[in-house]
């Protein structure tokens, strides 16, 4: 376990040998993959499997408490990346395993509770908040801008001089390559950065503001999950007709 500080941070494309549990306790993670984006608030944990190479941004000030787990003990954990929720116990766990060292012995208070978050990581309900990514060169020249700053509203006639290629263009590649419209997916990403922003504001709120905020991102998290489970069908089945903005 290992415990962090940064801001307005991003880490370039990387891997670890290890499994790795991201959790930042506070401020909000952006961590992106070949196919994927998520974006992680403080009551949740992003999983990211043995030499997945990823990129991880932190949006100011960020905390970050990171788990590594040894490839043999990560056969019962997903073999992609998942958003988890962090229970209390496992939030608790993380934090006691702050206090032992990196080689803790077989037997020790540090063996314990590796065991104890193995067996959490298990158990937890994994969420599809997954914004998926294009890989074509000319949507990319769209899609990281708007990962920078989600509220750019230019439409894809505003884009295509950027991306190099026309709009009629940049639509079919963009349902081609994540199974959504462009309107679509620009309004998944900012539903995602609304979820992690409203959780974030849990964290700091009292009483029944945060219970407030707390059904509101849970509202927001289902609205991501059902669009992101509908789109992932269409990629496999083949988009259907859509306008697009």
């Amino acid at each position: 376990a290992q415990a962090s500080t940064r801001l307005d941070e991003t880490i370039p494309l990387h891997r670890h040998r290890r499994g790795q549990l991201l959790h930042a306790i506070s401020g909000i993670m952006r961590v992106e993959t070949k196919n994927s984006v998520w974006i992680v608030p403080p009551a949740r944990a992003l999983w990211v499997p043995p030499d997945l190479a990823h990129i991880t941004s932190m949006k100011g000030h960020v905390e970050v408490r990171t788990l590594y787990i040894d490839p043999e003990h990560c056969g019962n954990l997903p073999g992609k990346a998942a958003m988890v929720e962090v229970s209390r116990l496992l939030r608790e766990l993380i934090l006691a395993a702050l206090e032992e060292p990196e080689d803790y012995a077989d037997g020790s208070r540090g063996a314990v509770i590796a065991q104890l978050i193995l067996t959490e990581l298990g158990r937890l309900r994994h969420q599809s908040l997954t914004v998926p990514m294009p890989r074509d060169p000319r949507v990319l020249r769209v899609a990281r801008p708007l990962l920078g700053n989600c509220a750019i509203d230019l439409d894809l006639d505003g884009w295509a001089e950027q991306a190099g290629a026309s709009r009629r263009t940049l639509a079919r590649l963009f349902r081609g390559e994540t199974g959504m419209s462009f309107g679509r997916w620009r309004q998944m990403l900012r539903l995602s950065e609304a979820a992690a922003l409203l959780a974030h504001m849990v964290d700091r709120a009292d009483g029944g503001a945060a219970g407030r905020l707390l059904a509101l991102s849970g509202l927001v998290a289902a609205v991501i999950a059902e669009r992101a489970a509908a789109a992932a069908a269409r990629t496999v089945a083949g988009p259907s007709p859509e306008v697009t903005r």
